[in-house]
């Protein structure tokens, strides 16, 4: 039964916009909650609302009825890449920082629609916007002809995370997707993602910078870039963020 917005944790009492200066002592870590079905429409912005806002490049998000379920679900639909720039659709969630030994699970309900690409898609982002770089470094989870990977390039780690033989994605149908990663800059780290339930692809390793990167602040779902040549579409529902500090430290 989908029941709506919940919110609750170290986010809601430090707040969304948390800014701390990098370097600076590490914040205490709190065990996080957040869910969204999308039943209320979109938000942004409200105390009861898990996202801090709507990304939109050449793209739009919206909550609205789809056939076959109840209620509403995200609705996310982009345009083609255009020369270096990629297409976004995608909510973001400014969590209280992640720090290291932290494990970030991310869970949600999505299909992508027949005739639309399952390729090139970017679908969960863990990242940080407060630690000093000109851009948001972090892991990302993303579709490659219908199957999901992990990829590390924006924490200077070449080399996805990935496994050719897993099951791919059905278009038209709704699946249940699940990612975890253990926030460290070293090999005590890991990231790891489940399809319907069922782990296909991981990882051990460093899942942040080797520097300038002490926590996670920032999630992003939905179309978080699209790099194909043509318009891609999402259905999303039912998302979950959870946020496990390390033993005791969680409140």
């Amino acid at each position: 039964m989908k029941r709506g917005m919940v919110l609750a944790g170290g986010a809601a009492m430090l707040g969304f916009g948390l800014m701390l200066q990098p370097g600076s002592a590490q914040p205490v870590q709190r065990d996080q909650h957040y869910a969204d079905t999308f039943d209320r429409g979109l938000c942004a912005s409200r105390v009861d609302c898990p996202w801090y806002f709507q990304q939109r490049v050449n793209g739009t998000v919206q909550a609205e009825p789809v056939t076959g379920r109840r209620g509403l679900a995200l609705h996310a639909l982009v345009g083609p890449k255009r020369g270096g720039a990629v297409a976004k659709a995608a909510l973001v969630a400014r969590i209280a920082p992640a720090g290291p030994g932290s494990v970030i699970r991310v869970s949600f309900d999505m299909m992508v629609p027949p005739g639309r690409p399952g390729n090139s898609l970017q679908l969960v982002d863990l990242e940080c916007a407060d630690c000093g770089w000109p851009y948001n470094p972090g892991v990302r989870l993303y579709l490659r002809h219908g199957r999901l990977r992990i990829d590390r390039a924006k924490i200077d780690v070449a080399r996805a995370w990935v496994n050719d033989a897993a099951p791919q994605m059905v278009h038209g149908r709704w699946h249940h997707v699940a990612y975890e990663l253990r926030v460290s800059a070293g090999e005590d780290g890991w990231a790891r993602a489940f399809l319907d339930g069922a782990e296909v692809v991981g990882g051990k390793g460093r899942t942040t910078m080797l520097q300038r990167m002490d926590w996670i602040d920032r999630v992003q779902v939905g179309l978080t870039a699209n790099s194909n040549p043509e318009p891609a579409e999402l259905w999303i529902d039912n998302v979950r963020i959870d946020v496990i500090a390390p033993a005791g430290k969680g409140r």
